[in-house]
């Protein structure tokens, strides 16, 4: 990844060790077996480190991280699944509605600040641009869905005239998956143009360093696990199967990781424009979940029969990837868009 300021190298370091001490395996086991969210006063102890103004200005209330210093942060999240609603109040909705605020809506700065004081709950949801249905992460009790569009943010209130949300059952089904139907629905607040474009590209990209940490720490575990394990008297470690296995999961994550640093730095550079930034947010949202999904199917395959096992948890980080990966638009379409913009590109020359 590109280079965080120190500050935000301290800040992400410090989460990632309020965030272990708060999230333990155990914890995400049992709401996990119950099908739940984590328990509520769990989620208010994660809220009150403050994650919802990460990706907020000053001016609105927020820390004002750059953008190195947040995918940073994103990452962090993966590390330790926090649950997908403070993610997305934190890199969807805060933005939005700080974007709203910016563009001089009243309603949108109240609602950014009960936000920010933990007094709001929100989904959010991506439009696909594949003409699809629109599908969200969307907690109990929310009260609005934020749908981030390709050109055009819409916040509109849980159960209003014309919104209809509908539960489904998923892989993950603590996390609330929904599928949002929107017909001749008014929105509350809605933001058009660049900054909506911002705020839709950033989460995406938020969304695929999420995955990048969660496998991430799936590598991390693999490593441990193959110099303490011993087989024929040899940590297994010293084996050329899974020593070349480990290394093609670090090379995968690293190849993500420089992607990533490549959007960051890009998005800093005057010369850059809007078009540059798309391609590379539709190489990161393919390319990332993949990686990071082939390094966590190595990670259970590195660990043997106890890979599969409830208690190692691995499967958790498998289910946060592939729920990273769907709501990217999927190996094929994420693919299909890159297609689409790599042959646009070559006609126009």
């Amino acid at each position: 990844m590109s280079t965080a300021t120190g500050e935000g190298i301290e800040l992400a370091k410090s989460l990632d060790e309020s965030l272990g001490r708060i999230l333990g395996t155990e914890l995400l086991l049992e709401s996990a077996r119950d099908d739940r969210p984590a328990p509520a006063p769990v989620i208010e102890t994660i809220s009150g480190l403050g994650l919802q103004g990460v990706a907020v200005d000053e001016e609105h209330g927020g820390l004002g991280l750059p953008l190195a210093d947040r995918v940073r942060l994103a990452a962090v999240l993966g590390r330790h699944l926090v649950p997908a609603s403070v993610r997305d109040d934190a890199f969807g909705a805060a933005p939005a509605f700080a974007a709203a605020a910016a563009g001089g809506d009243g309603q949108a700065a109240d609602l950014l600040e009960q936000l920010l004081d933990g007094e709001l709950s929100t989904g959010v949801a991506i439009t696909s641009r594949h003409g699809h249905r629109t599908f969200a992460l969307k907690p109990e009790g929310a009260e609005m869905i934020v749908l981030l569009g390709t050109d055009r943010i819409a916040v509109h209130v849980t159960g209003g005239d014309g919104v209809e949300v509908i539960a489904l059952e998923g892989l993950d089904p603590g996390q609330g998956l929904c599928r949002i139907e929107v017909e001749g629905a008014e929105p509350l607040i809605s933001v058009d143009g660049p900054a909506a474009r911002r705020v839709r590209r950033e989460f995406e990209v938020g969304l695929a360093c999420e995955a990048f940490g969660s496998a991430e720490r799936t590598l991390e575990l693999s490593a441990a696990y193959a110099d303490e394990r011993e087989q024929f008297g040899r940590p297994i470690s010293s084996f050329q199967a899974v020593a070349h296995l480990l290394a093609e999961m670090k090379l995968g994550l690293e190849t993500s990781r420089a992607g990533i640093g490549r959007y960051v730095d890009l998005d800093g550079e005057e010369r850059a424009g809007e078009d540059d930034l798309e391609r590379w947010r539709a190489t990161l949202a393919h390319s990332v979940p993949a990686a990071a999904r082939r390094a966590c199917e190595g990670a259970i395959q590195v660990h043997g029969g106890i890979g599969f096992s409830w208690e190692l948890g691995l499967h958790l980080h498998y289910r946060r990837i592939l729920a990273d990966q769907y709501l990217l638009g999927g190996e094929s379409a994420s693919a299909e868009t890159i297609g689409i913009a790599y042959l646009e590109r070559r006609r126009t020359g």
